[in-house]
């Protein structure tokens, strides 16, 4: 399998300087290897969606969120209970407290500042952008924790991370994301189907719910003018109606305000140079608080003038199609899904979604993450 293959090379050339990364980020090398091996674990499953010309880049990204992170929920805290006491490594007494001494006296932020800056050798900018720091915020990190890295480390114990073990893990790990990736959109279309056969069905239209329809209709009239006004697509790209479901573009509508749904939808098909891509706006009501897990790689949870937002970049059963979603609960309770994918299909089945299916018109989602958290975060677009 070409999977295992290239990334089995990429184990065997990286993983030693991997965890002498994750040392200095921990300073404990059996908690290194723990790091590491859950880092790569998280590469293998997203090894098909990785740019090979910036692997170590997204290797060093991966590796300091994955510390970080173990770091937060107290990892370096917790005492393991194992079967025999792992041998210790021979060093030098003196080099290591020093080295121990100053990693311990630095918070995770500065740590990894550190690390990243004098171990890793990346520029000011680099660092900057892989932690979502300023770079004036990196320069003052790193120069507090700058007399920390002065001795180099000596006597490194011998590795344990192996590359069939990590490649099985990762295997596992990726199928079980695969299988719940395939039950959600199965459940999406079965509801979908549903669906459709409840609005084909005749209904009674009551003198409340024509009044509560009329205010649906002046609310999406109202969010309509807010997004075409506030929100400027980039230079090159075109919005276009989709015919298919009757939708205008970047026009937003109710299905009916009578169904369980009761969502607002917003649906263009986007195109540039390069080709076509979809994007569909849901507005609704958030029915809970929390925004769910994030265990990808790709996926990165984070607060924006108060609306905090999940953003996760997956790729769909259909091989080459790519989809950036973006899901953002605002201040007033407010739910914003917003996906934008490199194929422009929408469903006649589930009204206003993109089928997640067909052949894809151009390499990647014509927006990215940023330009979706943007529409999220615009003032004025709640339900």
């Amino acid at each position: 399998m070409d999977r295992d293959r290239e990334f089995g090379e990429f184990v065997d050339a990286r993983a030693l300087v991997m965890r002498r990364t994750a040392y200095l980020l921990c300073g404990d090398w059996h908690r290194a290897e723990d790091i590491v091996q859950t880092a790569l674990i998280k590469m293998y499953v997203a090894w098909s969606r990785v740019r090979k010309d910036s692997v170590d880049a997204y290797a060093r990204k991966v590796l300091v969120r994955t510390a970080v992170d173990e770091t937060r929920r107290g990892f370096f805290q917790r005492e393991r209970i194992v079967d025999t006491v792992p041998e210790s490594a021979v060093t030098d007494a003196t080099t290591d407290l020093d080295l121990r001494r100053a990693l311990d006296a630095l918070p995770a932020g500065q740590r990894a500042v550190v690390v990243l800056r004098y171990w890793e050798d990346l520029s000011i900018t680099e660092t900057a952008r892989i932690l979502g720091r300023t770079e004036g915020t990196v320069k003052s990190q790193a120069a507090k924790g700058l007399a920390a890295l002065r001795d180099l480390l000596e006597n490194e114990p011998v590795s344990r991370i192996y590359t069939s073990e990590v490649i099985r893990k990762g295997r596992t790990k990726l199928v079980r994301r695969r299988t719940a990736i395939a039950g959600a959109m199965a459940f999406v279309l079965l509801a979908g189907i549903g669906l459709t056969g409840y609005l084909a069905s005749p209904h009674e239209t009551s003198a409340p719910a024509m009044s509560q329809a009329d205010s649906a209709a002046d609310r999406n009239a109202e969010l309509t003018n807010l997004l075409r006004t506030s929100y400027e697509l980039p230079p090159g790209v075109t919005a276009e109606d989709v015919p298919e479901i009757k939708a205008g573009a970047l026009t937003f509508f109710t299905r009916d305000t009578n169904t369980p749904d009761n969502l607002r939808r917003a649906v263009a098909r986007l195109r540039d140079s390069q080709g076509v891509g979809g994007l569909t706006i849901v507005i609704g009501r958030a029915k809970s608080s929390e925004l769910g897990s994030c265990d990808d790689p790709s996926c990165r949870i984070e607060e924006r003038d108060g609306t905090r937002i999940r953003s996760i970049q997956l790729p769909s059963t259909s091989p080459g199609v790519q989809v950036v979603y973006v899901n953002a609960i605002r201040p007033d309770g407010t739910s914003i899904r917003i996906s934008s994918d490199n194929i422009g299909r929408f469903s006649d089945a589930v009204w206003g979604d993109p089928t997640g299916g067909g052949t894809p018109q151009r390499f990647a989602p014509l927006l990215d993450r940023e330009e979706l958290i943007k529409i999220a975060t615009l003032p004025g677009l709640t339900f």
